[in-house]
This record gives C-alpha cells, sequence and structure tokens, in this order.
C-alpha cells in the first residue's frame, strides 16, 4: 500500500510539473528588425556570470546566468544548449529555473567531484558555500555539502582552520591550478590586495577529487599585488605562506571585490588569469611565467584580449566592473570568453554579454570578438527595468506593446525611452514586431524612469498618455491625433497637477470609485500605494489626494529591515468587482481584493506569490485579455529590462476551464504531524477555495490562492481526524473535492 501510494504521489508531481511548465510561457511571437526572436519573454540580462552544466542531461553544456540585477536579491537564468557543432543557440529553459537551490550574490557551477555534473558554488556570509549536484536525468536535485568552506591557514604547522573568504562582491578563481585531478580555488585575502591559492587536497588524502578539504599554500599567488586598477609585479616571494596562526594585518589594504577567471592561454599547463575589480572598467590580463608549482606573473595588459600581439579586435572594457567567463558557447569543443559587468547599476545594460570566440585549434588561446549581446538579441531586452502595457497605437483595433523602462546605458548614465512594439497578427493570434525603442521620442523630454499608464483624460474618445518617474511626479501628454488615426501625443505637462509620491511613481488610471470618471492610484519606492481621485469632470480631471496608504498595501520585506519596496500596481474589474495585483522589489506579485466599498479601509491580501511566478526583481505587472478568448494573459516586466508572458490557455489549447478530480489533489504526509502539504494539478489560472476542517465541522483553516502547492502549518492543531475541502470555482461550473488527513500531535 506504501509503493502504491509514493507511486500516486510520484505521477501527481510529473503530472503537477508539467502543468506548471509546459504551459503560458512564450506563446506570441515577437519580431526585431524582421528576424522572429527566438526567446522574446526570457526576462533580459543585465549584470551576469555564465557558466555551463548540462540541465537535460543530452550530452551538450547548457548555460545559466546568476543575473545581479538588483543587489543580493539576483535571479538565476538557464539557457538550454539548441546548436551544434560550430553554432551558437539557445533557447530560455525556464522549467529549470526554480529548480536551483536558493542563491544570494553570486552563483558559479563547476564539477568538483568528476562525476560530469557541474555542482553549485555560491556566496555565503563569510566565503563560499557548495551544493552537490544529485541530479538523474532532466531532474535536478542538488544537495548542501559544505555550508562554509574551510581551509587550513597555517599547513606546515599547528593547523588554523578558518572559512575560505571570499566576500559578496568578490567572484573566486575555481580551477585545478596544480592538475592533480580537484578544484582548488583563488581568492583575495579578506585584508590584502593579494591572492591566496587554497589548493584542494582531496587527491592527496584521499586518492579522489570527491573532498573539498583545502590548505592555503601561498598567500601571494604569482607574486602580484592588485590595487588601484593596476597589476604590480614581483612583489612577494615564491611560495610565501603564513607561518603562524595570527594573520599581519598591518599596511594592508581592504580589498573590497574582484573577481578571478582562471585558464590557460598558452597550453603549458599552468594559469593565467583576467582579473576585473569593483572600481576599475578595464580587466587585466596576466601572463603566467612561472609553473603548475611555483606561479609566477611576468606581464601583464589591459588590453586583452590582444595579447601577445597588440592585435585588433575590441578590449573588454566596460563602465564598471567587467568580469569574465571561459566556456564552450558554439559546440566547437574549444573553450570561448563572455565578458559582462558584475555591478548592480551604472554599466553597460541591454549589450552587456560581450562573446568573444575561440578561434585558435591549438591548445593556445585566440579570443576575437564577435558581438556584444549574446543571448540579449534573442530576447526583448530593455535595458533596466520594464513596464509594459497594451494599448492600440495605430488604431487599429488591435493591442500594441508599450514599454517603458528605466533606461538603456549610452556613454555614462541611462536614457529612458518608451518601446513600440506593433501587433502584426489578429486580435486572437498576437504578434509583436518592433516599430521604435523612442515611441514619439518621447526621449527628447529626458524624463528618467518611465512608467506609462493611458486613459482618455479629456473624454474625446481617445487615450491620453500620463508617465511617472524617478523624482515621483507625473508627465501628461495629450492625444491629439484624428478620429481613427494613430495616437498622436502633444501639450506635455510636467509636475502634472504638482502630483509628488516621493520616488519612482507607477501610475495606473482606473475608475476606483466608479463615478464615471478615472483616477490615479501610484505606487513608489516606499512600497505603498498613493490614491488620487478625479474630483473634477470627464472632460477636466482634477486630481485630489485621499490616502498615501491606500488599503494598507505596503509591499517592503519589512520582517528583513527593507526600507524600499517598489508597488506597482495594476487594478482591473472581474465580473464588476475591483481585484488589485502589486509588483514588487522582491519580484513577488501581490494579489488583493476587497475594494469596493472598502476605499478608506484595509484591503484583503489574498496572496504575496501570486501563481508562484516571480520573474525578478522590480516587477511589473500587467494583466488583461490579449488573446480574446475571454481569459485574462499576465505580462511581467523586471528589473533587467525583459518581460515574460503568460497565456491563459491551457495545455491543450482549447481555453476551457477543466473540473478537479480526486486524483488531482495529494495531501500529505498522512499522517501528518507540524506540517501539511496540498499538492494540485490544475492546468489553468483558476483561484481555489481552502479549507480544513475538523470532525465536528469546525474551521481550523481557510485560505485563497492561485498556487498549486500549498503549506498548511498543522502544529497548533489537535490530535485528530481532519478534512481537507479543495473548492474550484469559474462562471461555468463549481467542484470541490475533500480529502481526509489524520493529525498525530
Amino acid at each position: 500500500m506504501a509503493r502504491i501510494r509514493f507511486l500516486s504521489f510520484l505521477l501527481l508531481f510529473a503530472k503537477l510539473f508539467l502543468a506548471q511548465t509546459n504551459v503560458y510561457r512564450d506563446t506570441i511571437p515577437v519580431f526585431e528588425s524582421n528576424t522572429r526572436l527566438l526567446m522574446p519573454w526570457a526576462g533580459g540580462i543585465n549584470f551576469s556570470s555564465f557558466t555551463q552544466i548540462d540541465l537535460n542531461a543530452d550530452g551538450k553544456k547548457d548555460i545559466v546566468a546568476y543575473d545581479k540585477i538588483c543587489g543580493s536579491g539576483g535571479k538565476l537564468r538557464a539557457y538550454l544548449n539548441v546548436g551544434y557543432a560550430g553554432l551558437a543557440k539557445y533557447k530560455h529553459a525556464f522549467n529549470y529555473q526554480d529548480q536551483f537551490p536558493s542563491v544570494n550574490e553570486w552563483a558559479l557551477f563547476f564539477d568538483y567531484n568528476n562525476d560530469g555534473k557541474a555542482d553549485l558554488f555560491t556566496y555565503t556570509p563569510g566565503g563560499i558555500k557548495v551544493y552537490k549536484n544529485n541530479s538523474v536525468g532532466q531532474n535536478l536535485s542538488f544537495s548542501l555539502v559544505s555550508p562554509l568552506l574551510r581551509s587550513d591557514y597555517n599547513p606546515a604547522g599547528t593547523p588554523n582552520l578558518s572559512n575560505l573568504y571570499c566576500n559578496s562582491v568578490a567572484l573566486p578563481g575555481i580551477s585545478d591550478i596544480d592538475n592533480d585531478g580537484d578544484l582548488d580555488v583563488l581568492s583575495f585575502s579578506v585584508f590584502g590586495i593579494k591572492i591566496e591559492y587554497h589548493k584542494n587536497m582531496s587527491q592527496e588524502l584521499y586518492g579522489t577529487s570527491d573532498s573539498l578539504v583545502f590548505d592555503m599554500v601561498d598567500d601571494c599567488w604569482g607574486d602580484i599585488k592588485e590595487n588601484n586598477c593596476q597589476v604590480d609585479l614581483n612583489q612577494c616571494p615564491f611560495m610565501k605562506m603564513y607561518n603562524n596562526s595570527i594573520q599581519d594585518t598591518s599596511n594592508k589594504v581592504l580589498h573590497s571585490g574582484s573577481c578571478i577567471m582562471c585558464f590557460d592561454r598558452d597550453g603549458d599547463g599552468d594559469k593565467e588569469l583576467i582579473m576585473g575589480d569593483i572600481s576599475c572598467s578595464n580587466v587585466f590580463f596576466v601572463d603566467n611565467q612561472g609553473d603548475i608549482s611555483n606561479a609566477h606573473i611576468g606581464d601583464t595588459t589591459i588590453l586583452y584580449p590582444n595579447y601577445p600581439a597588440k592585435g585588433s579586435t575590441d578590449i573588454i572594457k566596460m563602465n564598471s566592473f567587467p568580469c569574465t567567463y571561459n566556456l564552450d558557447v558554439d559546440n566547437d569543443g574549444f573553450k570561448d570568453l563572455i565578458a559582462s559587468p558584475n555591478a548592480v547599476a551604472g554599466s553597460e545594460n541591454y549589450q552587456s554579454v560581450w562573446y568573444y570566440k575561440n578561434v585558435s585549434s591549438t591548445p593556445t588561446v585566440n579570443f576575437v570578438f564577435q558581438k556584444k549581446n549574446f543571448l540579449q538579441e534573442d530576447m526583448i531586452e530593455l535595458g533596466e527595468g520594464a513596464y509594459p502595457v497594451l494599448f492600440d497605437a495605430d488604431n487599429d483595433g488591435k493591442k500594441d506593446l508599450i514599454v517603458g523602462h528605466l533606461g538603456y546605458y549610452t556613454g555614462n548614465t541611462n536614457k529612458s525611452r518608451l518601446a513600440y512594439y506593433r501587433n502584426i497578427g489578429s486580435t486572437t493570434a498576437p504578434s509583436f514586431s518592433l516599430i521604435t525603442k523612442d515611441y514619439q521620442s518621447l526621449s527628447s523630454y529626458n524624463i528618467f524612469s518611465m512608467a506609462p499608464t493611458f486613459g482618455d483624460l479629456d473624454n474625446d474618445g481617445d487615450q491620453d498618455l500620463i508617465i511617472g518617474d524617478n523624482s515621483g511626479q507625473l508627465h501628461y501628454f495629450q492625444n491629439i491625433a484624428i478620429s481613427g488615426a494613430p495616437a498622436l501625443f502633444a501639450n506635455h505637462m510636467s509636475n502634472y497637477q504638482s502630483i509628488d509620491v516621493g520616488n519612482f511613481a507607477y501610475p495606473q488610471l482606473y475608475d476606483l470609485n466608479k463615478n464615471g470618471t478615472l483616477d490615479l492610484v501610484i505606487g513608489a519606492i516606499n512600497g505603498k500605494l498613493s490614491y488620487y481621485s478625479n474630483i473634477g469632470t470627464a472632460v477636466s480631471p482634477s486630481f485630489s489626494l485621499q490616502t498615501t496608504f491606500l488599503g494598507g498595501v505596503d509591499v517592503r520585506q519589512t520582517s528583513i529591515g527593507s526600507i524600499t519596496g517598489y508597488s506597482m500596481p495594476f487594478l482591473y474589474n472581474n465580473a464588476g468587482v475591483t481585484k488589485l495585483l502589486v509588483g514588487s522589489e522582491i519580484g513577488n506579485i501581490y494579489f488583493y481584493d476587497n475594494i469596493d466599498g472598502n476605499l478608506s479601509g484595509t484591503f484583503n491580501r489574498v496572496d504575496t506569490t501570486l501563481f508562484n511566478i516571480n520573474e525578478g526583481p522590480r516587477c511589473a505587472v500587467f494583466y488583461e485579455d490579449i488573446t480574446n478568448d475571454g481569459k485574462r494573459d499576465l505580462l511581467i516586466g523586471n528589473q533587467a529590462g525583459g518581460l515574460a508572458f503568460f497565456n491563459s490557455t491551457n495545455v491543450n489549447g482549447v481555453g476551457i476551464e477543466e473540473i478537479l478530480s480526486d486524483d488531482d489533489v495529494l495531501v500529505y504526509p498522512n499522517p501528518a504531524s507540524d506540517k501539511i502539504t496540498i499538492a494540485i494539478n490544475d492546468g489553468s489560472y483558476s483561484e481555489l477555495s481552502i479549507k480544513c476542517l475538523d470532525i465536528l465541522g469546525h474551521e481550523v483553516f481557510e485560505t485563497t490562492t492561485f498556487n498549486k502547492v500549498i503549506h498548511v502549518d498543522a502544529s497548533s492543531f489537535s490530535k485528530g481526524i481532519y478534512f481537507i475541502q479543495i473548492i474550484k470555482s469559474n462562471k461555468n461550473q463549481s467542484n470541490t473535492i475533500t480529502k481526509k488527513v489524520i493529525v498525530v500531535n
């Protein structure tokens, strides 16, 4: 019986996994320059590290990028390798992204135990933690094997074990430095400007590569120091090791952050480095003229890859903190070079993944520049920030896509614009084509951080435009187009009606009080919503502040001391009832109801992780029926300057709400003690009501959610029998599934 239950569990989760991953994504074609984008809704890339892992067990190395986009709240993004020898071609592997462990600050994949599966190295306070890759086939699985790597800082004497230091801004060099078969680590010291060599002793101690045991054998690897954007040679004697348990911290400069990439440039067996620094715009190549036992850097340049010959290929130079990554991009068996900023802002963004092909057919590398937008060229990429709206710009009866943003990085700053993607499909099968990245040349008004909303404010039958900016103010543009003509915006008013919500205004025009005129609801950096009611007329609006804390909405992470929230509202009418979605700084979508008739009260927060979707920090949502099938579709913008699209059509493409069956619901464990998990196989965007009743019919738990996996805290439940009710309702039908569970507290 237990075996049958376990098999049922696996079957349901297989169904649940497929329902969550094979539906909703990438269903609308997008064209740029008459070329169809391969992965338009992949979410953008800004400031990323790149390493490789075989995600689907097909023998080809796929790419995983960790995009820093917004401080520690970065995002892992995966790209399946669908190319062949000599061809670099990738598609968005969204179904793998949520299978990785939670990471912060940085993430790199390297196979430390030589089992053919890349393991995960990532930041933890004070250094590095490691997850072992236990994946079987396409089912990713990782387990924590080291919560904090440690190293013996005095291997020649009394052991002095301490954390192998790497700060949150840095990227360590992870490579087999001595070519003995296990992975070593190069990292800048906690106080200094010198590189420490932490030798992995796994082979020496155990004759295998499956351990993470380190000795710090050289505190000045390569005899160099890196500081003030330069590398100084001949700084230390060979093999200088700490010889006591007290580290000398005198005359050392705190090193705020560097990245290290190890590779063998000349095929002689020892490792050269490419380094970047948080305060620098160039990378530093250092040439190892020693050997695997005694590294000695004899030459350096900031003109790489033009080395040893000066050459003419584009040097790696970015506004802030460029770092490099060595991976075989084009499947030819030779590792290429990728460069990207390791910043969190203020650097290249929409052209921030530089690809250099290794054109050498020998162990000596030869990197030649190819493009500045690798992977980005195949997706909607708007620099930093993306605030999507649907608006019929050409007045042809079809909804076009307008996307505001924080800006494309140009020169030394971001330039904000509105991108215009025209709907060249039909009303039921839309497709978008980029017409311009600067809709109606609105960038000429020098509005920083353009968050648009459209509505007929002068009652002339067409949609006018309001744009929120970074200062918390609004800009008004009147649509002066003649009837039936494409929109034409003019008569700009800055600081519109003296509305000011602090910093970063994200407005929406919506008749909130249902009096026939459009009101303004505005999100802001403070995570709250301001409500300005229209006390004017349909022809001449006049907005009056009613509250700066509408509905008690606050999407800040106050539990961890966050003072910012970046609330981005989307109000909509569902069968005459107003509901509210709010995007947030952490990427979660909050869902509220109990709005109508309660504008001075507190809205009911139904969900904090709507649909279990998180597309990255500072998400902006637009929830409207794009395909005219009677169901709302979901557009999500994020800080990386990209978009995700979720279609309401289910996996069978018929758009019909399915009835839940008993087999679609799994409740486990049973018996339960502290937690009950409810897993539901439902391939739609239907809202579910979950209730838990005791044997007398008393309700002990109740929630409404769109999530398909729900956790119930049963730690306070009395011992006994309980009934879980899952109620699914839609306009055509309603059904209830009841499951019995025993609590053994």
